[in-house]
């Protein structure tokens, strides 16, 4: 047992989603439990039933024929107040790691572009590498130019999974577009049917390269990307070992989100998000494709599961959505 002299200490398995609200996306402020046992911010709660939707819980939408009596979790507030102070106080040695991480990133990157030009003949190397060095997209790959023939073989227009699809949300006719429903939709239970607002693609990635694109425009919160059929349906895209996502908050914000670890970006919202999926390399890319191509974001990724286009709403807004788009070679 630790010393009372002790410094605070963040649980391994405790993520600030655990204590998040899912209005606000910000730590819990004087939590409300409602009936159905979810957890929101009173303030939030409050907002949100002044403007319609009555006495239901913004997760699951069950709903109360009265007012409730909105009473604080003390224990969730304590949990929250000793979660803040603990972050606070690891925040410089979460800084360094953060570093170190992308250093080794970096490194990784080196050592594959050198095993890389191993590979390169002999014969005609010098023209090789400085017709690399002319071409911005070596520097910046690009992965759907339409005059490449690699974009044939890559590029897919995979479709939404029924079975993972939340009640929150409705399909389109072609599978391609999913949007947050005013009402619960009547599904068949599942276990493989997410909490919340996300849905996976059926089609599984294990290998090759893959690229799609998707169209944000019309969903204010979203977050898009991979994960494995495996991830817990009661967990958030990009907060778990086997997912990771580009995400806009609707604040201004772009970030990437993996096991929980957030990297802010920028503040320019992608219209059109196109994702490169190269597990022959080992990289996951996220470009920005609407008005000009722009590489956001590049990491390794290892998986030895088959990955899944995967997708999350912001379920608050009824008509968000998201749609695959074609694309056309």
């Amino acid at each position: 047992m630790a010393g009372p002299d002790s410094g605070p200490a963040i649980p391994v398995w405790l993520a600030e989603d655990d204590l998040g609200c899912i209005i606000c996306q910000e730590l819990l402020a004087w939590p409300a439990t409602l009936p159905c046992g979810h957890s929101f911010c009173r303030k939030c709660l409050m907002g949100l039933w002044s403007s319609g939707r009555r006495w239901s819980c913004p997760t699951c939408r069950e709903g109360a024929a009265q007012p409730l009596e909105l009473r604080k979790n003390t224990m969730l507030q304590d949990l929250a107040d000793k979660y803040s102070r603990a972050v606070e106080a690891h925040k410089s040695i979460a800084e360094v790691g953060r570093e170190l991480a992308e250093l080794v990133e970096q490194l990784v990157d080196i050592v594959r572009s050198l095993q890389r030009q191993r590979h390169i003949p002999e014969s005609g190397a010098d023209n090789q590498v400085s017709i690399l060095a002319e071409d911005p997209r070596a520097q910046q790959p690009y992965p759907c130019d339409a005059n490449e023939e690699g974009v044939g073989r890559g590029a897919i227009s995979p479709t939404f999974d029924l079975g993972s699809l939340s009640c929150s949300l409705e399909v389109s006719e072609d599978h391609r577009t999913v949007t947050v429903s005013h009402y619960p939709q009547p599904y068949p239970w599942s276990h493989e049917r997410f909490a919340s607002c996300q849905a996976l693609c059926s089609q599984a990635l294990s290998s090759g390269r893959q690229y799609w694109e998707v169209d944000t425009q019309h969903c204010s919160h979203w977050a898009v990307g991979v994960a494995s059929q495996g991830m817990r349906r009661d967990q958030i895209l990009g907060r778990t070992r086997d997912s990771w996502c580009v995400e806009w908050k609707g604040t201004s914000q772009l970030s990437v989100w993996h096991m929980a670890k957030e990297t802010v970006l920028c503040s320019d919202r992608p219209n059109v998000v196109g994702i490169w999926l190269d597990l022959e390399e080992g990289k996951l890319a996220f470009y920005s494709m609407a008005n000009q191509e722009k590489l956001l974001y590049e990491c390794p990724i290892s998986a030895s599961f088959p990955l899944h286009p995967a997708f999350w709403l912001y379920g608050l807004n009824p008509g968000n959505s998201l749609s695959i788009r074609e694309i056309n070679i």
